[in-house]
């Protein structure tokens, strides 16, 4: 075969193969038809055995219950030990089902109330097990009873029971399977059609009683069965359920099955030759699409589309060459984004040579306007009704030189400077130092603050930065007037402070670049591009997130989310005395 072309070894190993397979084939499925019928039928005996006990166990459970529950009963103990026998009997029938009846039994053995049974299993009776036995009149009766005491006093015993049959074993079973119920030596009942049921004959189902296994097959009225016996525990009298699963229709089918076989095999013999020849014909093409997707590559083009990726080789080398494709394409990508990463860190490096240069040139003449405010309020009146100005610019000044020296540290503030925050007393002071000039540019201010607002652990200096921040873009954004909204709300385990405006709103094409560093939509000479990416940083440090929701033309919504033990394990002692005592105070 090695001069034969590719083609034509396919087909003659295709046509060989087929030949070695379908005629073992044929022998092997003909066994394992009948032998698939035998199984699905064990199958299904072997589910019905499990749903028929695990029902059985249930109710095993529920009726040993229920007689435990009466017997412990303090109202049922006082009126039967008060001779009330008819309040006894109200008592114990309460919440009870339709099919369980009610047993009272006094300490000299005899019935009050319920069927009348042997002494025999109702002295065995108890112990959280359940016993079967026959009443004076109709089907058996599966009981449970406990003692009933006062004060170390034998009543007697209280139980229920039930009488049970085939049929209400039927109940846990598909329609297709068929109960055989023994009690002891004693055929009780079945679900067989009468036909069937007249053939059955009590010395096989005595056998079939002590069989372990399922009975291949049993013949009753004409129909074929696989029969299960299931020993249902309890006490008094043994029970058998002996299932039985029809399987003559199956049998019937599979007999059909075997006889047309050999015409099926021959036919897929025929078949089989006619698709070796079109795979041996289509079997090139894939190989084909690879070597044109290979030169593609080699120039430059990674869009050639791949044959279908199946399980066999061709399928295999057509994945591994998708994934070398994708691969290369992913190393190009990882460069862009090196690129990308590098000129991020570029502008992060530039933007800490200016906020140092800043600092020490800020710093500076802060010091020496503190020292004029000082010396100014050393020679001041103290009862001069704008002290409180005076006051007011030395902590503004306080902390601009405490955030020139801490612009960068975004990812956490410091763990000294936390204490517990009241986001509404500081919203109100961010808004007195800046109303002035926003009522000046013909805004509206509004503050909505949450009455019961909870505190949360914080750095006020840094969180007066973002919300000065946010208020400062908000004015910025309504130059021509408009409404100023900020608000405070408690959300699930964290706090809310939303600032809205009625401005210009921002681009949609600008949002994803909003935190970004250097980026800005004010003129140069207005925005540098740090503000959001700042207040972003420090949020972020509180492991907080700034939510932005904005449409053009009519206003922005920045939403900051804190939550309420955003930095507990970072306070100092000192600061953990005095949260615990903020919290009682505030009710948290």
């Amino acid at each position: 075969m090695r001069g034969l072309p590719l083609r034509a070894k396919i087909f003659f190993l295709f046509a060989a193969t087929s030949l070695l397979i379908v005629v073992p084939a044929l022998l092997l499925i003909a066994r394992a038809v009948e032998r698939g019928v035998y199984e699905r039928a064990r199958d299904d005996l072997d589910g019905a055995m499990l749903s028929v006990q695990q029902a059985w166990d249930t109710r095993d459970l529920l009726l040993a219950e229920a007689a435990r529950a009466r017997a412990l009963d303090a109202d049922l103990a006082r009126a039967w030990q008060a001779g009330n026998m008819r309040e006894v009997q109200r008592i114990i029938q309460l919440g009870l089902e339709k099919d369980v009846r009610p047993f009272v039994i006094d300490s000299t053995g005899r019935f009050i109330l319920g069927p009348q049974i042997d002494a025999g299993p109702v002295a065995g009776a108890g112990q959280g097990r359940t016993t079967i036995a026959f009443p004076a009149k109709g089907d058996p009766v599966r009981f449970a009873l406990e003692e009933v005491l006062a004060d170390t006093v034998r009543l007697g015993r209280v139980g229920v029971g039930t009488r049970f049959s085939a049929a209400s074993l039927k109940k846990q079973l598909n329609r297709t399977t068929e109960v055989v119920l023994l009690v002891g030596d004693s055929l009780i009942g079945t679900t067989l059609s009468d036909t069937a049921e007249a053939a059955l004959n009590r010395g096989e189902l005595l056998a079939l009683k002590g069989s372990a296994a399922p009975v291949p097959r049993q013949i009753y009225a004409g129909q074929a069965y696989m029969a299960r016996p299931l020993n249902l525990a309890s006490r008094g009298l043994p029970a058998t359920a002996i299932l039985l699963r029809p399987i003559t229709q199956e049998l019937q089918v599979a007999s059909a099955i075997k006889s047309s076989l050999w015409g099926i095999g021959f036919a897929a013999l025929v078949l089989a030759l006619v698709l070796a020849a079109v795979i041996a014909r289509i079997v090139a093409r894939p190989t084909q699409a690879l070597a044109e997707a290979s030169a593609r590559m080699a120039r430059g083009d990674f869009a050639a589309p791949l044959p279908r990726a199946g399980t066999d080789e061709i399928g295999q080398l057509a994945r591994a060459f998708g994934e070398m494709r994708r691969a290369i394409a992913d190393r190009e990508g990882r460069l862009r984004s090196a690129q990308a990463e590098m000129i991020h860190r570029e502008k992060l490096a530039a933007m800490g040579r200016l906020v140092a240069q800043l600092s020490h040139e800020i710093n500076n003449p802060i010091y020496n306007i503190q020292n004029c405010l000082e010396a100014l309020e050393r020679r001041g009146d103290p009862n001069d009704p704008n002290r409180e100005f005076l006051t007011l610019a030395q902590e503004e000044l306080s902390r601009m030189a405490s955030l020139t020296r801490r612009l960068l540290d975004q990812s956490r503030p410091q763990s000294d400077a936390s204490s517990l925050l009241n986001l509404n007393a500081l919203v109100t002071r961010v808004l007195t130092l800046a109303g002035p000039e926003i009522r000046e540019r013909g805004v509206e201010l509004r503050a909505d603050l949450a009455p019961d607002l909870p505190p949360v652990v914080a750095h006020p200096e840094a969180i007066q930065q973002v919300l000065a921040n946010l208020v400062a873009n908000a004015s910025d954004a309504m130059p021509g007037g408009g409404r100023l909204r900020v608000a405070t709300r408690a959300v699930d385990e964290a706090v809310e402070v939303v600032v809205e405006d009625t401005g210009q709103g921002i681009a949609e094409r600008d949002l994803p670049h909003i935190f970004e560093a250097f980026y800005t939509t004010k003129p140069a000479v207005t925005g540098i591009g740090l503000g959001l990416f700042v207040s972003e940083g420090i949020i972020r440090g509180h492991r907080g997130r700034i939510d932005v929701e904005s449409t053009p033309g009519q206003g922005s919504r920045f939403i900051v989310r804190l939550p309420r033990e955003t930095l507990d394990e970072s306070l100092s002692d000192a600061n953990q005395d005095a949260a615990v005592e903020a919290r009682e105070t505030a009710g948290v």
